[in-house]
């Protein structure tokens, strides 16, 4: 009885303080009769609520409002490259382990090509320590070195005609930036001329002729910059591909300089015949370039992002084309089957809060329905209320965070619905 005349009370106190606002309002314009509920303002009935709320306290039945929240996980690359494909829409059910962003994996097939070939050499160079070395496989090393010295040297001259290229079309496009420039001065110089000459036609100081000749100086200017700038992006592309040209011609000398140094290894090794020490060393060389080939295949692997839990891919944050750096955010995920209402709880209150205690949800999407829930985690320090819950003088006060864990309707409840969450209800499923 007496929290029921409290509440009454408070009712009443609200709708006197209302009332003042409305007949204040009717000095502007004339109030039409309507129940305590219709005439009642926003602010009013939230200075209501909030009362209400401080009120009541944590005690069974008492209500509180909040925001339905999800677990989000970020899906993040752990390597950098080019998105080529997205095969899973925004919005779409995923399981664990499903494709949600494949980056370009060229390169990366290339490192693993090139430190499976890293195996293969130490392999090799291992079982020929191992047999021991003839004059024949003395000959044929040296042979080899020869000829991966001349392919040094050949990829060497290769590169570096790729770089003058290179810099040459640079040239190029820097003074066709220039003829560019120029032909844009004078196509504006020839436009205020034929404006000069069209003036003076009107005023009857120039024949249609003048004005005629100067319409073709307009258009010859206006042909120049049009074949200037389309050179422009001629001499732009074939820029773009020489760079690609001189970084292959830079890899190939790189490839073909670490194949001569491994056959002047291999030669070196036969020459001076196999020690117990120096077998151990190959052994090591071995073991190091299998732990490369591992990692190179690792990152191969992480080319392809998937999903770390059952969920909803909420949102995708890249585009196919788009280059990404390692760390770089793709998406996030709405994890599935877990969400959860953070509530406020008054400092007075706490103690009637219990982990585990049972709690009814309600959303306005499905009226007359209550969802169960428990009380999973209550904060271990106070905060000031959150503006966006209560009124300016309820923010003054200090309250308690609770996590109501929500235990049914996880396949129609969704993350972003307001919920009010009644402490001490059913703990059953939804009714």
């Amino acid at each position: 009885m007496h929290r029921k005349t409290d509440l009454k009370n408070l009712l009443v106190g609200a709708g006197i303080r209302a009332a003042g606002h409305v007949q204040w309002r009717g000095r502007r314009r004339k109030a039409r009769p309507s129940p305590l509920a219709a005439w009642l303002t926003p602010v009013t009935a939230l200075l209501l609520g909030s009362t209400l709320l401080a009120g009541c306290g944590a005690a069974q039945g008492s209500t509180f409002s909040g925001i339905i929240e999800g677990t989000e996980i970020p899906i993040q690359t752990e390597v950098g490259g080019t998105v080529q494909s997205l095969p899973v829409a925004e919005g779409a059910s995923v399981k664990k382990g499903q494709l949600l962003v494949a980056l370009d994996d060229q390169s990366y097939q290339l490192q693993v090509q090139g430190a499976q070939a890293g195996v293969d050499a130490a392999l090799a160079a291992l079982r020929d320590a191992q047999a021991g070395s003839r004059a024949q496989e003395i000959a044929a090393a040296m042979a080899a070195v020869d000829q991966t010295r001349a392919l040094a040297d050949q990829s060497a001259a290769n590169s570096k005609a790729a770089g003058e290229q290179v810099n040459a079309l640079i040239a190029n496009q820097s003074q066709l930036m220039s003829n560019l420039k120029g032909a844009q001065d004078t196509l504006a110089y020839q436009q205020q001329q034929l404006a000069r000459v069209q003036a003076l036609q009107q005023a009857g100081a120039a024949t249609q002729q003048q004005v005629d000749a100067a319409q073709q100086a307009v258009n010859q200017a206006q042909t120049q910059v049009d074949n200037l700038q389309a050179q422009l992006q001629g001499i732009q592309a074939q820029i773009r591909q020489a760079q690609n040209a001189q970084a292959a011609a830079q890899s190939g000398y790189a490839s073909a300089l670490a194949n001569e140094r491994s056959a002047q290894a291999k030669l070196d090794l036969l020459k001076a015949g196999a020690t117990d020490q120096h077998l151990k060393q190959l052994i090591a060389m071995k073991d190091q370039a299998d732990a490369k080939l591992a990692e190179a295949r690792r990152q191969l692997e992480k080319t392809r992002v998937t999903a770390p839990e059952d969920g909803v891919f909420l949102r995708r944050d890249v585009e196919v084309g788009q280059v990404v750096k390692p760390g770089a955010t793709l998406g996030v995920l709405l994890k599935k089957d877990e969400l959860k209402v953070v509530i406020y709880v008054p400092e007075a209150d706490l103690g009637r809060v219990k982990l585990g205690q049972p709690a009814a949800i309600r959303v306005d999407a499905y009226p007359g329905e209550t969802f169960s829930g428990r009380v999973s985690v209550i904060a271990d320090r106070a905060e000031f209320t959150p503006k966006n819950v209560q009124t300016p003088d309820e923010r003054a006060k200090m309250v308690f965070a609770v996590t109501v864990e929500i235990t049914s309707g996880l396949d129609r409840l969704r993350a972003g619905m307001p919920a009010d969450v009644v402490l001490g209800g059913p703990a059953g499923g939804a009714s």
